[in-house]
């Protein structure tokens, strides 16, 4: 009977509840938006540096790290040996994807001019499967590393903007090998890839492991990095649950997942749910002002019916649960209605995503942000945002009941 009497005093003033619903509608439609927008763009950066960069766990020589040298390197059959058993016995590292890559700093050069670059030399069909740099290459700007191609390079649009060149367009890479002597390699632009991340592209090329490993006095098999991936949905806690396991599997080797190769991105990650929550912690502050101010004159103005249900003998505790009630009624009923319009104005955006291109250019991509973001929203921010709706309603509403309690019932029948 109390919450059927709550919810009837809710609609006795349509105007003042609408308005109050609108406003609260407003601010968790606002800050449901922004949040879910906030962290799709950061899930997607940190996804795109991922799929196109770090991979989920990289696998390196010890000394590699500290001083890049090109003769830091380990023999492929060694780490496989070492994993094997390994595989047949997780079912989640023998489904996982992995390209041994060599990774050769040095200068790449055309008839205009040259840039320092690191050349990735990989296996295309290993490659494809850790990274997803094939499918940055447009159908009219070639294709990544074909097989009846002799010396195929593949660069960014960045460097051949600086290079001067074309698809097609011969350059030369020029590096140290193994032994210190200057080699260099002619090869011809095959493809052209665009990332989000300007700073990559600027950095990196890729060319077949085969064609590069003989100039590198390296031996048959030897590689600088192995990248794992272990699909491109695996939640991030699997991740973080069978990288120890591997570290120490390959103890004798320098094993790191994608959190410690980019501590930065695992940061921002983290913090991306407390930035959340405090956005919409912050519109509903801003919210409860407005519904205390609502309930308060709901209370001034029921002076008399408040007397008159304390004189026939309703207790100030039932008293109090009902204004408790009002308040939470239209907190929620405001809320969810927020939540909903919301969802509706961010499905077509989750899929398609939000182009800030005409607004902002590509100038996120010079820090490594995407300059398309798609939107995130899941059943826990979902879930959160709800609590944290009721816990504004109840907080709300604790002040305009206890103004009610202070009204003396033979006072309130008299006014």
């Amino acid at each position: 009977m109390l919450l059927k009497l709550a919810w009837k005093n809710i609609w006795r003033n349509k105007i003042r509840s609408g308005v109050i619903l609108g406003a609260i509608a407003l601010g968790l439609f606002t800050g449901t938006y922004l949040a879910s927008f906030a962290s799709g763009w950061m899930f997607g950066t940190v996804y795109d540096v991922i799929n196109t960069d770090i991979s989920h766990i990289q696998i390196r020589d010890t000394a590699f790290i500290a001083d890049n040298n090109i003769n830091a390197c380990f023999m492929r059959e060694n780490v496989e040996k070492q994993l094997a058993d390994f595989r047949q016995k997780d079912t989640m590292l023998n489904a996982a994807a992995i390209s041994y890559r060599l990774n050769i700093n040095g200068m790449l050069a055309s008839a205009n001019n040259a840039v320092g670059v690191q050349a990735n030399g990989v296996n295309a069909v290993e490659e494809n499967t850790v990274s997803t740099i094939w499918q940055t290459i447009p159908d009219s700007l070639g294709s990544y590393l074909p097989d009846d191609a002799k010396n195929p390079i593949v660069i960014s649009a960045k460097t051949a903007q600086k290079l001067k060149v074309k698809l097609r367009s011969k350059i030369v890479f020029s590096f140290q090998d193994a032994t210190g002597e200057m080699q260099s390699l002619a090869f011809r632009v095959s493809g052209i890839f665009h990332t989000s991340n300007t700073i990559f592209d600027e950095r990196n090329v890729f060319v077949r492991y085969t064609d590069l490993l003989p100039s590198t006095a390296l031996p048959d098999g030897a590689a600088h990095v192995a990248a794992i991936m272990f699909g491109k949905n695996t939640p991030f806690e699997k991740i973080d649950e069978i990288s120890p396991k591997i570290k120490s599997i390959l103890s004798n080797y320098d094993v790191k997942d994608w959190r410690a190769l980019n501590p930065m991105m695992s940061m921002s990650l983290g913090i991306v749910n407390i930035e959340m929550m405090v956005i919409i912690g912050i519109f509903l502050f801003a919210l409860a002002f407005g519904i205390i101010n609502t309930m308060l004159m709901a209370v001034l103005e029921r002076t008399h019916e408040l007397g008159m249900l304390g004189a026939i003998g309703m207790s100030k505790r039932k008293i109090f649960a009902m204004i408790m009630y009002e308040t939470i009624f239209l907190t929620i009923v405001g809320g969810i209605i927020g939540i909903i319009l919301a969802t509706i104005a961010l499905i077509p955006s989750i899929h398609k995503g939000v182009d800030l291109t005409p607004l902002m250019g590509s100038s996120f991509e010079d820090y490594g942000f995407s300059s398309i973001v798609y939107p995130v929203l899941n059943l826990k921010m979902l879930i959160e945002i709800t609590v944290l709706v009721i816990i504004a309603g109840i907080l709300s509403a604790i002040y305009p009941a206890i103004k009610a309690l202070k009204l003396k019932s033979l006072d309130a029948i008299k006014e």
